[in-house]
């Protein structure tokens, strides 16, 4: 693939198909688009026996999964971070998403989380194609969390796990010890999911990090979410320190509802949801099947 339109077509794409047992001619597929610092493993987290598994829950329930590694990532191509944007990484997903629907898939829905999240709206912004859009992990409006977070991201080549795999000093990862304090609500998460969590992270491009953080910030009457036309479910932990908190009320739906309206103005419909005890990372809290149920709920409704 290319990393944008007339591009040249020399990156390639890691991904993880999977089919339900039960339905293996299921028409319908969740295009899994995961965080910073995070691979498709979010997805299918291997500790804690399935219990945060989105793919194990969704293929339970007829859907298939396709869980993939974003540009830079994991197993996909790994170009001049200079080079990946949130533009690029939207134009993969978007060729991620043709090919899904050349594969047989009549309906291909996309689910993000965190910084995926802001791929994902990108690319429903820019290519109109997806059929429904769950957003996790991420609002329009910041909490005191997200300087704390940005600021704990450094080069990659530095970092004991990583070494000379990031020779480009433009790839980032988090500072060793921060990601239990970011990404989650310590009080309930499980010490050893976070323990995995520090010992399997990932990295991300400087460039389409600091882009996408300011792409988040935008005014409703100029960000990207305005143009999406397909119906969107916004859905976060409340106590993600990222954004609740300060101005942010996650516990008050109808306030938020209102708050995020603004910026799916064009959505076919939207809805709101947040999890009590669950912090950033929705799919890795003890209440990770509560967050699953909401959206196969939302995705299945109609």
């Amino acid at each position: 693939m290319a990393l944008a339109p007339g591009g040249p077509a020399d990156q390639t794409i890691s991904g993880t198909l999977c089919r339900p047992t039960s339905q293996p001619s299921a028409s319908t597929v969740d295009v899994l688009v995961h965080g910073a610092g995070y691979n498709q493993s979010y997805w299918d987290w291997p500790v804690g026996g399935g219990s945060y598994s989105y793919v194990a829950r969704t293929l339970a329930a007829g859907r298939a999964t396709f869980a993939y590694d974003r540009l830079g990532v994991g197993a996909s191509s790994h170009p001049l971070s200079a080079l990946v944007t949130t533009a690029a990484d939207a134009c993969a997903l978007h060729k991620v998403i043709g090919l899904m629907r050349g594969s047989g898939f009549s309906t291909v829905d996309v689910v993000g989380h965190s910084f995926g999240s802001v791929v994902a709206i990108e690319e429903a912004a820019t290519y109109q194609d997806v059929d429904k859009l769950a957003v996790t992990g991420l609002l329009h409006s910041q909490g005191l969390g997200l300087a704390t977070v940005a600021a704990s991201f450094y080069p990659a080549d530095i970092d004991p796990q990583f070494g000379l795999l990031f020779a480009d000093p433009g790839y980032l990862t988090t500072l060793p010890g921060t990601r239990g304090s970011s990404f989650y609500n310590t009080a309930t998460a499980d010490p050893a999911v976070i323990a995995y969590d520090e010992a399997h992270k990932d990295a991300i491009s400087g460039t389409e990090l600091a882009a996408g953080i300011v792409e988040t910030e935008l005014p409703a009457l100029t960000n990207p979410s305005r143009l999406i036309t397909a119906p969107v479910l916004v859905l976060d932990g409340q106590q993600d320190g990222i954004f609740c908190g300060l101005t942010v009320d996650c516990t008050n739906l109808s306030w938020l509802l209102g708050e995020e309206a603004q910026f799916y103005s064009g959505a076919a419909r939207l809805s709101v949801a947040t999890v009590a005890g669950t912090g950033h990372d929705v799919a890795l809290h003890p209440s990770a099947a509560q967050s699953f149920a909401v959206i196969d709920q939302w995705i299945t409704s109609g």
